[in-house]
């Protein structure tokens, strides 16, 4: 069997190989003997209300390296939310999963699993969790945890009728999980499968979806379970609750952050609150497998306290108060010079994260929308032409304060999944001109209002979806509405509330959206923003992962080039790392020069890369990668975050 991490690409820069050497070796030590913890831990050890540390701790913790020095217990870091949609927000405060992405998103480490390894040509991975760990509650955490998930979540029709897609093999069939015992799990494949630890890292429960988890507390699920629960206790638990079902019930469950009772692996537990209260809290683990260099059990923190707020502008507001302590996630970067300016009154410093690739603003079309207007959208002149129609430069200094490039949706320059240049800035010049030729080969004829029309004669008017969240994709919107109309095409923005426009994409009824295209650096695992059969994804093509989802029984057949994307991901998945970086430059170079989705700028801090940090918070990074795979900023490990004196 392969040792763990051997085939994952190492940085070369110095200082990040050195960090990641000291991570790598302080994962599987053990903690030294005189350990510490929290007092108030401590004093319900001392009334007999908690066992001991040593009771309480794996035989092998996690050892999480600090970012400058070993830390003091206590303190609440505030944060602030946008209520039930903002769920993942908490996904990436605790990053509960069984790897983790590395702070730079160099490779994968190991986090609540203690280790894994491989056959020779991949097909087979054996997940080794760590003896003696235990969930928030205390319960011991075993192989039967994992096999739960794969037996009576991924295996049951009712809970996940279509399954998961990389826990399918090539032919459709589902993935042989395997209990080895008590503390040894093994998948296995019927080819290979390179992507594997890339996947197991954002199996974290977000996105409030249980495709995306794949271990639960099975103690505590089985009673919501109807495999496994009295019929009629169930049903009384489905009635009390409001709901029709047992499998809306366990949907929410399932997951903390919507249950708020469901023990947890995080360092942080809710207390009962949930992401539909007005504050939800979630509280230091007592049982958390991570310990400091020193000994220390992890986290430093108390608890983390999420605050609701009706809206960004008033998220802002209280970040340039001085009310949150850490926090990028909705920080517009359109507030950064009040918040510089304001840095020593509200007691916090300004720390910024770029994205490494992508665009900070994209437009897809909807590739199966079932409306007049697909006869443009699946037009790739139709695309082009609106991309040249597009004043990069303008919305650059409108919403970037002049920083980033302009470019599509690709890496960045020194990802080696790069494309090169020719595709990061394909169709990117501003020419007006030159969209107004292409437009009049195609839809020459205008109306009254001097608005071009489809070749039936039926109108056009794009409306692009937009959720005023996480970037000024409003104000992106309306510019690129003036630029188009420009040319001859009506355009109009339609703003909508997160969840409602979340349950929109799959339901194929976005004609079209404005979002980020923040996946590029993980086109092979995760839910890339490339592959149809991404759930949740951007609007790409819902209809055609539709098809994919059911063999072909309903949906539309992808086009060629399409297929073409979803071969290479699928072909990269069981490829080495040579292979894998021939196939993703490829697949970019097929995704900018279809330019299904138009890029505008990228490489900015726009994407939660503006953070305001309490000026007393120590152990937060000056630089990390920026990715949502990552679950930045859960990659930078908060648990080692504590409040200076």
């Amino acid at each position: 069997m392969r040792p763990q991490g051997s085939w994952i690409r190492r940085t070369g820069r110095a200082a990040i190989t050195g960090l990641l050497t000291l991570i790598i070796a302080s994962v599987f030590s053990a903690a030294p003997v005189s350990a510490g913890e929290a007092p108030a831990l401590a004093e319900k050890v001392a009334a007999g209300e908690l066992p001991p540390l040593s009771a309480r701790l794996p035989e092998i913790p996690l050892v999480l390296p600090v970012v400058d020095e070993i830390g003091r217990y206590g303190g609440t870091l505030r944060r602030a939310f946008l209520g039930p949609g903002d769920h993942n927000n908490y996904t990436r405060v605790v990053y509960d999963a069984l790897v983790r992405f590395a702070p730079d998103g160099s490779q994968v480490i190991p986090h609540i699993a203690s280790g894994w390894e491989s056959n020779e040509d991949f097909t087979q991975w054996i997940v080794r969790l760590r003896p003696g760990a235990k969930w928030s509650d205390g319960e011991a955490f075993t192989a039967d945890d994992i096999m739960f998930w794969y037996n009576d979540i991924l295996g049951n029709e009712e809970l996940m009728p279509g399954g998961s897609v990389w826990m399918k093999n090539a032919d459709g069939s589902m993935v042989s999980v395997e209990k080895l015992s008590t503390y040894s799990v093994k998948w296995t494949y019927t080819e290979p499968n390179t992507a594997f630890l890339l996947n197991l890292a954002n199996m974290d429960g977000a996105d409030k979806s249980i495709n995306n988890l794949v271990f639960v507390p099975a103690h505590y699920l089985e009673q919501f379970h109807a495999s496994h629960a009295d019929a009629a206790e169930l049903d009384a638990k489905v009635k009390a609750a409001g709901f029709d079902t047992w499998v809306q019930l366990f949907q929410v469950e399932a997951l903390p952050h919507l249950s708020g009772n469901r023990p947890s692996m995080a360092a942080w537990a809710p207390d009962g609150t949930t992401v539909s209260d007005t504050v939800f809290t979630i509280k230091r683990n007592p049982y958390y497998v991570g310990v400091d260099p020193a000994g220390n059990q992890l986290p430093y923190i108390d608890e983390v306290r999420f605050t609701f707020y009706a809206d960004k502008e008033a998220l802002n507001l209280a970040a340039v108060a001085g009310e949150i302590d850490f926090q990028g996630r909705h920080i517009n970067m359109g507030s950064y010079p009040v918040l510089k300016e304001n840095e020593e009154t509200g007691n916090y410093r300004v720390v910024t994260w770029p994205t490494f690739g992508g665009s900070d603003a994209v437009v897809m079309f909807n590739q199966t929308w079932e409306g007049p207007e697909i006869v443009a959208f699946q037009n790739k002149d139709f695309r082009i032409a609106l991309s040249h129609a597009i004043d990069r430069e303008a919305i650059k200094e409108l919403s970037f304060f002049g920083l980033g490039e302009s470019r599509q949706g690709v890496p960045a320059p020194f990802h080696p999944y790069y494309p090169g240049d020719e595709y990061a800035f394909k169709y990117t010049e501003f020419d007006p001109d030159k969209a107004n030729s292409i437009l009049d080969t195609f839809m020459p004829d205008k109306d009254a209002d001097g608005y071009r029309t489809l070749p039936d004669g039926s109108p056009l008017d794009i409306e692009i979806g937009v959720v005023p969240q996480f970037g000024a994709w409003v104000d992106i919107g309306q510019l690129i509405v003036e630029n188009w109309a420009e040319v001859g095409v009506r355009a109009h923005i339609e703003v909508r509330e997160r969840t409602q426009h979340f349950a929109m994409r799959p339901a194929n009824q976005l004609m079209a959206e404005i979002w980020n295209e923040d996946t590029t650096g993980f086109p092979f695992s995760g839910a890339p923003k490339f592959d149809p059969r991404s759930d949740p994804a951007l609007t790409f093509a819902p209809l055609i992962g539709r098809w994919y989802a059911t063999d072909g029984a309903e949906g539309v057949e992808p086009t060629p080039e399409i297929k073409r994307l979803v071969d290479i991901i699928n072909e990269a998945k069981m490829s080495g790392r040579s292979r894998q970086i021939e196939l993703a430059q490829e697949l970019f170079r097929i995704w900018a020069d279809n330019v299904w989705e138009i890029g505008t700028v990228g490489m900015t801090p726009m994407i939660q890369g503006v953070l305001v940090s309490n000026d007393k918070l120590r152990n937060v990074p000056e630089v990390a990668g920026n990715d949502w795979p990552l679950r930045t900023p859960g990659d930078t490990r908060l648990e080692q975050y504590f409040y200076a004196e």
